[in-house]
This record gives C-alpha cells, structure tokens and sequence, in this order.
C-alpha cells in the first residue's frame, strides 16, 4: 500500500501536524501552504519539502496530494474543508470544526456527499489514558454513566497573545476559552460517556480580565471564562467550566465520568471500581502501543476506508452544545438543542 500523500494548511499548529505526520509510518508530506512566505520558506526549507503554496487554491489543484491537514483559524474550517472535499481530498481538520453551527452543518453535508474521509483533529481522544476508559465503557464495566465534570483553568495571563490575535475576536474565532480549549474537554467527557444526545444547556461566560489588558481591549469581545450544564436525553449531564484567566495560581485541568458500576478521571488518570464491597481507585498500567496517534489513525482511515474515532458528526454535536451555552449566557435560560434530522 503506497504512502498517503499530505500537504498542510496553515504553519502555525499545522507545524505539529507537519513533524507529528513525517513520523507516522504510511504518510508523506509533499507540500505546504500558509500565507506568511517567511514561515512557508522557513518550514519547508527546515523540511525539505519543495511544494510551497501562497494559497489554498493553489495547494488544492496539486493532483499529488491525497489529504490535508486544515490548521487555519476557525472561520476558515468550514471554508477550506469544503473546498479540499470538492476537489476530492481526504481532510484533517483542527478543532472546532467551525465557528459557527450553521457553518459546521456545511461541512458535515460536504463531507457525507464527497465519501472521503473527513475526521476532526480532537487529540485527547487518541490518548492512552482515553483508549483505556472508552474501553472500560465499551465492556460495560463503568455500568450507567450519568455524570460528567470537567474543568481547565488559567492564572489571568493564560489569555492568548500575539499578532493577528484572531481568538478573541468573535468574528473569527466564534467565541473565547469554551471554543478554544473547553471544546476539547468537553469533547473528551462526552466521548467518554459514550456520546449520548445532548437536548440543553444551561451556561454563563464573562469577560473580567481580558477587557482590561490594554493591548486587548480594543478586539476584545469573547469570553475568558465560562461554564454550564449540558442534559442528555438518556438523563446524563455533564458540568464544565474553563477559563484563560482566573484567579488560580498555576492552571488547573480534571475530567471524571460516574457511572453505577465505576468511575474514572484523567488527569491525573485513575479507575474506581467495587472490590469486595468497597470502592477501590486503581492507576492501571497503560500500553502505549494500545491507542493510535490522530496522525497515524487519520492515515489508516484514509488507506482503508475504515470510520475514524473522531467523525465530524459528532464534532458538528460538540459545536451545538458550545452554541447553546452561549445562547444560554446571553438569555439567562436554558437552551434547547435540537437533534439532526437523520
């Protein structure tokens, strides 16, 4: 089986994709686009990679190149991804997978119509650690999952910086610290609880420290900490909150999913269970070998046509419940979230 051909799009966390891919067995990259001819120059001569493109158009009219990894800012997601699909390339696309739900469903329709694969970049999911509790849920050993509670918490200079600061502009980015960094946690707690329907939210987001650094105020409009409730139809919740500032000395991140027969965290990873009548905490020994990278498993989705771990239809689910704790926030009720016509 011939190696799958990559290119990139985008060099800033598309440089992870780039040296994450060049050491999955199976994977090739052959080309790379970013709009800063500095960092295109700079990563392909680092790389030896010789396909440098200006542009999206361009990278995506290369025959050579079967899949790309899409590590633009998220008003771009839906965009490009849409574009690399109708051009007949496979996509990994980075979290979350659009800036907005209408967006999103864009891309969940082009991507079911186009019958490549077409996988969102949730890393956490490919995680050992994850590999072992999804396991454990899977053999039923957890019995009912009814609750989740995940949280990722900065000291107040966690608010992201930089030029062309797109993450705190709504515009672009579709919200702050529960769009950036709270989608992965959620995605992993509710992945974990075996991904039942969401049906409401419950949330509220503020904005107490970025407004107030002067060389953000003027972009400022997301949020730099929120939280909520997210209900299930088969009964579940899961609580989050997440912040890039608050009053936490050092930053602070746990997940724990509770079930009727056991239980289990990350961060730092332990199971619980029943032994003899009493509840035990373990720290099983993990197999690195057991869980795939996302790189690796995205080649081998490519080359086999096999379902990814991380199908965009879920991530288009992981959006809605963001959507509704916003709605939520700005009404000052819960929100309902409708489920997809099948």
């Amino acid at each position: 089986m011939r190696d799958v051909k990559l290119g990139i799009i985008g060099l800033g966390v598309g440089t992870w994709h780039l040296e994450s891919f060049k050491a999955t067995p199976g994977a090739e990259v052959i080309a790379l686009c970013d709009i800063d001819a500095g960092r295109l120059n700079g990563r392909g001569d680092a790389h030896g990679i010789q396909r440098r493109y200006p542009t999206v158009q361009e990278m995506l009219a290369d025959r050579d190149v079967d899949a790309v990894s899409v590590c633009l800012p998220n008003d771009l997601h839906a965009e490009v991804t849409v574009a690399a699909l109708e051009r007949g390339k496979h996509v990994l696309c980075e979290k979350p997978l659009a800036s907005s739900v209408a967006e999103g469903r864009r891309l969940v329709a082009a991507a079911r119509a186009s019958r490549k694969t077409c996988m969102l970049a949730m890393k956490f999911r490919f995680t050992p650690e994850a590999y072992a509790i999804s396991s454990e849920l899977a053999r039923g050993g957890l019995g009912e999952v009814y609750y989740g509670y995940t949280h990722y918490l900065r000291p107040p200079e966690g608010i992201p910086t930089g030029t062309d600061n797109w993450f705190i502009k709504k515009r672009r980015s579709g919200g702050g610290t529960l769009i950036d960094n709270g989608v992965h946690l959620l995605d992993l707690n509710w992945y974990l609880m075996g991904c039942p329907r969401p049906v409401s939210a419950y949330g509220a987001t503020y904005a107490k420290f970025g407004p107030q650094q002067q060389a953000l105020a003027r972009d400022f409009d997301v949020e730099d900490f929120g939280c909520g409730l997210i209900r299930f139809e088969n009964g579940a919740s899961i609580y989050l909150d997440n912040a890039w500032a608050a009053m936490v000395s050092e930053t602070m991140i746990g997940l724990r999913v509770a079930g009727t027969r056991g239980g289990a965290t990350m961060w730092p990873f332990s199971m619980v269970s029943l032994v003899d009548g009493k509840t035990t905490a373990t720290t099983p020994t993990l197999d690195p070998q057991a869980a795939q990278s996302e790189f690796a498993h995205f080649v081998e989705c490519v080359s086999t046509g096999r379902p990814t771990l991380s199908p965009v239809g879920q991530g288009l689910e992981v959006l809605k419940m963001l959507d509704a704790l916003y709605v939520s926030s700005a009404t000052g009720k819960a929100h309902p979230i409708e489920a997809e016509p099948s």
